[in-house]
């Protein structure tokens, strides 16, 4: 092998060289490595070499399901994308051969039978909204080495060098920029959760209106979505790698109320949408897009990176955004473990879809 690995149990200067990679994101670091043991999850970490010279690290998450996996990310937990890391660029071809040699590396050594990744670094960019059908997209470095993948599809905002005045050019009139308006003239504010001791009260709130939210599609919320879930995930990256906001406004009575919630994760290289709701009796309102757009004008200030919205909805479009695949990359000593995976899965949203469609739902999610 070209490359070589090295199981690390990183202390906390091993997480700044980790954080200190060109392409970690928020799902590379200390406080996602807190969060995932909140929830009784083992994050692992290795070193890589090439040619005995340290150039980066994988992470991810530890498991045992049958067999042991490694995952990258573990599906379930609210992380939208993990695996490599390097102190300095690497093309996508050299990425794709360090994770066939980590593969090669897990099984050999009996560390793991089952590796999955999703890599945000080796996305397909459309960089307009057009929609690709998935069977056409084509990662050219899996191609070239023969790697089976698929991919999923999420709406990319790139915000890096953006000033206020381009990023609110492009967002989309009718759908965005008028329901902007509207809500300011209504006299809506936007609160940033900056006190600790709020998180407990904003966590609770943002359930409710997950709850409801969920309710008028016929589901129940996600395990990331659980109120036990998301106090973890804002307690670990509390206060400096998590956006909290939430909107207030008069209602008819002109009493306050917390109209929408949301939750970001923040990173010099990639923000995530990780959540958002909003209670129905106050959609009139607007809230939700006054609350993403105070969103994304804070974090293109504060030097954020690109904002991955996490998922696709057609109405994360109106912000500006282009569609981008990520490819889910799997690496398995046991072909007939990941067939009983996908059946597991697909059983899984069948029945979610059944549910929704009793209801008379559609999740675009």
């Amino acid at each position: 092998m070209l490359y070589s690995f090295r199981i690390l149990n990183p202390s906390p200067s091993d997480w700044q060289r980790i954080e200190s990679c060109f392409d970690t994101t928020c799902f590379h670091s200390a406080a996602w490595a807190d969060y995932t043991r909140r929830i009784g999850r083992n994050t692992f970490v290795a070193e890589v070499f090439e040619n005995n010279m340290h150039i980066g690290y994988f992470v991810g998450v530890k498991v045992w399901m049958g067999i042991t996996m490694i995952a990258a990310p573990m599906d379930g937990i609210g992380t939208y994308s993990q695996g490599l890391c390097f102190f300095e660029p690497v093309p996508a071809d050299k990425r794709v051969a360090v994770y066939q040699d980590f593969a090669y590396w897990l099984f050999r050594d009996h560390i793991a039978s089952y590796l999955q990744v999703d890599d945000w670094t080796l996305r397909f960019d459309t960089g307009n909204q057009e929609w690709v059908p998935y069977e056409e997209v084509r990662i050219p470095a899996l191609d070239m080495a023969g790697i089976p993948y698929t991919t999923r599809a999420t709406i990319h905002l790139p915000l890096t060098g953006k000033t206020e005045e381009q990023l609110w050019a492009g967002l989309h009139y009718k759908s965005a920029k008028y329901s902007v308006n509207k809500a300011n003239k209504l006299g809506l504010t936007v609160k940033r959760i900056t006190d600790r001791q709020d998180v407990e009260r904003f966590t609770k709130v943002h359930f409710e209106q997950v709850t409801e939210v969920c309710a008028r599609k016929g589901t129940v919320p996600k395990p990331s979505q659980q109120r036990e879930r998301m106090q973890a995930v804002c307690e670990a990256l509390f206060p400096d790698r998590i956006l909290m906001l939430e909107v207030h406004g008069n209602d008819d009575e002109g009493q306050d109320q917390i109209m929408a919630t949301a939750i970001w994760t923040l990173d010099k290289g990639e923000c995530a949408f990780w959540t958002a709701a909003s209670f129905q009796r106050y959609m009139r309102y607007c809230p939700n897009e006054l609350m993403i757009w105070t969103a994304i004008k804070t974090m293109a200030a504060e030097g954020c990176g690109d904002l991955n919205f996490c998922g696709m909805a057609d109405y994360k479009l109106k912000y500006g955004g282009h569609y981008a695949y990520i490819p889910h990359i799997v690496f398995t000593k046991y072909p007939w473990f990941n067939t009983i995976k996908n059946k597991a899965k697909t059983l899984y949203f069948a029945i979610r879809r059944y549910r929704q469609n009793r209801r008379g739902k559609h999740d675009f999610k």
